[in-house]
This record gives C-alpha cells, structure tokens and sequence, in this order.
C-alpha cells in the first residue's frame, strides 16, 4: 500500500507548483493513517507484509506532495482492518501501543483509538493511555456482517463513545455509509439527534459527509449547520462542489483539509457518477483511451487541487485558507 519511492510525473510536478502559491507555510493534517501491519491480514502485497508506517514514513511522504519544507501536524488514525472486529484477537491493542508510540514523537500530534463495535464503557475508557489522545474512529468493515456498507451508525459507533467524548470534550470522526449518505434520512436523524444530546462531544463528519455523491450534502449539510459541535474534514473528495457548499452553508471555522493517507499517495480519483460515485484506480487508468493526452495525478493532488478551486470560487482570503489546513485543527485540539 506505502511505496517505497512515489513517482512523481510532469503534470504532477506543474500541480504542486501551482498549489505551492495556494498552501500555507503550516499545515495540520485532520485525516491521515498509520498502521502496524502485523495484524493486518491480506491488506498488504507479501513484500509489504512486515512494514509498519507511522508518523516518520508518513512526513516523508508527505511532504513531497505539499511542496516541502513545511511545518506538518497531523491527527494519526489507525487504518481500520476488519481483524479489529475480532475479540478474540489482540489487533486493537497493537494498534493503540503502535499509535502511542506515534504519539510520543511529536507532542503537537494527536491521534485517534479505533472503536470496536459492542466495547463497553470501561473497555472504551482503559484504551485512553496517552495525552495524545484526542478522540475514537468508528469504521463499518470492523462489524460482523458482510453487507456493512448498509449499517446504521449506532451499529459501528456505541453511545458510550459519545458519552465519554462529551466528558472529555473529544473528537469522534466518523466515515458513514449507506448509498445516500447524509441524505439518508436515519443517518440524517441520528446526528441531529446525538450532537444535540452531547453537546461538548465534537462530530467529525470524514470525507465532506462522505459527499463523494456531491448531491448528497447539497440537500442536507444546512439541515444541521446550525450544529456548532458537527465539523467536516475535506480528506479524499477530488471535486469542488460538496467543499464549495459545506464551507458556503456552514462556514469557515468547522472545516478542515485532511489527507486520507496513505489513499493519497495512490494515483486516481474519485468521481460523481449519476446519483452515485466511483473511484477511479490506476487499473482503471491503463484501460482509457482517448486522440488527446490524459494527465492523470496523485490522489492527494486531485484533493487539493479541488480545495484550491472551491477556495477561488468562494474567493476566500489567505487567512481562511491558512484556517483551513492549520488553524481550524490546531485550536479544536488546543495545539
């Protein structure tokens, strides 16, 4: 999944030119992975199978796309594994000793436990070891169902998440599912219904609501603006509308840049399609044909390039583009 060396191409290298002149000289990454892939089974190609990426091998492949040097925090989430889901194995504790580890290299980091579906209370509560703890990831794939893409929320993500993260004024960023997304009207409800019930609980909606189906947040996102505890990271969406939308009905100061490492560092994109959307692969790439030339870039650029084009539409100032990709993260986690 980590390359060793990420190839960068012309068009590439004209696109981080081009975004060098847009990005602030400090960025807080809101959404990126790291993993310890020792329990992490079939994710990786053989040769990749004993290769851990954490916060080191995550700079150094950063950095690169965002034009370095700049100053680069990030909030590190555990890349979800279905293994997680498996009581009977020690995958959760791994990662939380691999992300403290993480952790403990950079105090202006933070990071985020992945949740299990089912833990209690206290099993939630003894996995906060370090001060650099900010909050939990709830992710579909770790529930005991194949068809997870259709859960409802509570499924994946318990109410004692809510309840300690509304004790501890935590963060819980949450990727939902569902083909309608925010759209979908128990989705809908359920974060009307659990942001107003805990309210110093912050809700990091992942993916701009998931909007990859922009029409998805075009409907809904005002329905619960007024939500001041309901925020949305920017990570993986490489068109401009649903960024446009969001930041246009909720405002600047809940929004937030995030990479989705290490998808970022893939070449593709992800489209609107119809109602739907499709996410776009270099196998997918390789089949296209067409009598003019067809750049394709990084993930990771496709995103910021979609950033920088929601930021000229709403003409937004340097100021709020540096709050963005650095101010906005760095005062919800007091850095």
């Amino acid at each position: 999944m980590l390359k060793n060396d990420i190839v960068y191409e012309r068009s590439d290298r004209e696109a981080i030119r081009i975004l060098d002149d847009f990005l602030p000289d400090r960025i807080f990454d809101a959404h990126a992975h790291i993993f310890d892939s020792r329990f992490m089974k079939g994710a990786f190609s053989e040769s990749d199978a004993q290769r851990s990426v954490g916060l080191d091998e995550y700079r150094s492949a950063m950095l690169p796309m965002l034009s370095s040097p700049r100053e680069l925090l990030v909030n590190m989430i555990p890349m979800p594994d279905a293994s997680m889901g498996n009581t009977a194995l020690d995958s959760l504790a791994i990662s939380d000793e691999f992300l403290v580890r993480q952790l403990d290299k950079d105090e202006r980091c933070v990071g985020e436990i992945m949740l299990r579906p089912g833990e209690s209370e206290s099993e939630i509560r003894s996995r906060l070891v370090h001060r650099g703890i900010k909050g939990f990831k709830c992710y579909h794939t770790l529930l005991d169902r194949n068809d997870s893409f259709n859960a409802d929320i509570e499924e994946y993500l318990p109410e004692w998440a809510w309840q300690i993260a509304n004790e501890k004024g935590m963060c819980i960023t949450l990727h939902m599912v569902k083909e309608r997304s925010l759209a979908d009207e128990k989705n809908l409800d359920y974060i009307k219904a659990m942001a107003k019930k805990y309210p110093n609980a912050v809700l990091i909606l992942a993916h701009a609501a998931r909007a990859f189906a922009p029409w998805t947040a075009l409907e809904t996102v005002e329905k619960i603006a007024e939500l001041e505890n309901v925020w949305y990271d920017f990570s993986s969406v490489c068109e401009p509308t649903a960024i446009f939308w969001i930041i246009r009905k909720v405002g600047i100061s809940r929004c937030m840049w995030g990479s989705d490492f290490p998808i970022c560092i893939d070449r593709g994109k992800v489209i609107s399609l119809a109602d739907t959307f499709y996410w776009i692969y270099q196998s997918d790439l390789d089949r296209f044909f067409s009598k003019t030339g067809v750049n394709n870039w990084l993930i990771g650029i496709e995103n910021l390039m979609a950033m920088r084009q929601a930021a000229q539409m709403l003409e937004l100032t340097p100021k709020d583009v540096e709050a963005l990709f650095f101010g906005n993260a760095s005062g919800l986690w007091k850095i």
